[in-house]
């Protein structure tokens, strides 16, 4: 079902990128897909959410800047859009593989770290073919392509000089997608709040690592140019994860109540759950833990 539903979007998002390419209509096409991915977005947040209660909540519209070190590794990847904001148990995040063995990084590596071009790379030339041929279900035209691999260079160029821009950045400064790629959707005013859903995503094993789930290209080029930080958030917590954080919102409740002063509470919780803390990549440093904090202690 789910593939029948991403074969249709794919052949809509060429036919919108095609209608695109008229004089006068590029912005509005780009705003009626973003509109309809945006609806898509809050439609399953709210399935996602609407029989769930956790001790520690879940903001799916939070956003953290963490090192790209710390995302080294990816796992099985979820639905960026569908899957926000759920909790899932099983083994899927122990399946890891390093970022840095991705064709995707191997071919930007070639061209940034190795200097080679474009049009010597393999990707260049099967790519071409495929979209001579009508085989390709990505780029309308080698034009379309070309401009792609010209935007990933003005981002690593933007990179190395330490500018990333987050989604809400990128609005302000009025640079422009194509259909599926982020953007502003129609009434801003009501659909800015869900810009951040094309940052990197990442999804939280049960230790506490941060696992790309998608913007492969964005976290590859963060790399290879030596990006202090990046704007991630959070798709998917692995239900051991998520008992943690519900632990230590308890911790924090239960020292609030018992007269910890609030200066206190964090040496409170890191005593209480020491055994539980010391396997977790971070401790209580972990973002998704400050959050607990903050939102636990913002008002004491």
């Amino acid at each position: 079902m789910f593939g029948i539903i991403d074969s249709i979007e794919k052949k809509a998002r060429l036919t919108l990128k095609r209608l695109g390419q008229l004089p006068g209509i590029r912005m509005l096409i780009i705003r009626l897909w973003n509109t309809y991915e945006y609806l898509i977005f809050e439609i399953y947040i709210y399935l996602n959410f609407r029989s769930t209660k956790y001790e520690a909540s879940i903001n799916p519209y939070c956003v953290y800047w963490v090192s790209p070190e710390h995302v080294k590794t990816a796992s099985m990847s979820f639905d960026f859009i569908e899957d926000t904001g759920k909790v899932v148990g099983g083994d899927w995040d122990n399946a890891k593989k390093q970022i840095t063995n991705g064709s995707y990084y191997e071919r930007f590596e070639k061209v940034f770290d190795n200097r080679i071009s474009w049009e010597e790379t393999n990707y260049y030339e099967q790519r071409v073919r495929g979209i001579r041929e009508g085989k390709n279900d990505r780029y309308v035209s080698v034009e379309e392509f070309e401009n792609k691999l010209q935007y990933y260079e003005k981002l690593y160029k933007e990179f190395k000089s330490g500018n990333y821009k987050s989604q809400s950045e990128l609005v302000a400064d009025n640079e422009m997608s194509l259909p599926g790629e982020g953007g502003r959707a129609l009434f801003p005013s009501l659909t800015d709040h869900a810009l951040m859903r094309h940052e990197i995503a990442v999804s939280i094993g049960r230790d506490g690592s941060l696992l790309r789930n998608d913007g492969r290209h964005r976290l590859a080029l963060a790399h290879l140019a030596g990006v202090d930080k990046i704007p991630v958030r959070i798709v998917v917590r692995h239900s051991e994860w998520q008992n943690l954080r519900d632990r230590v919102a308890q911790a924090i409740d239960d020292g609030l109540n018992s007269g910890v002063p609030v200066d206190q509470i964090r040496n409170h919780v890191e005593q209480t759950l020491d055994d539980e803390l010391e396997s977790i990549m971070f401790g209580l440093d972990h973002p998704d833990l400050e959050a607990i904090f903050k939102n636990k202690l913002s008002n004491k």
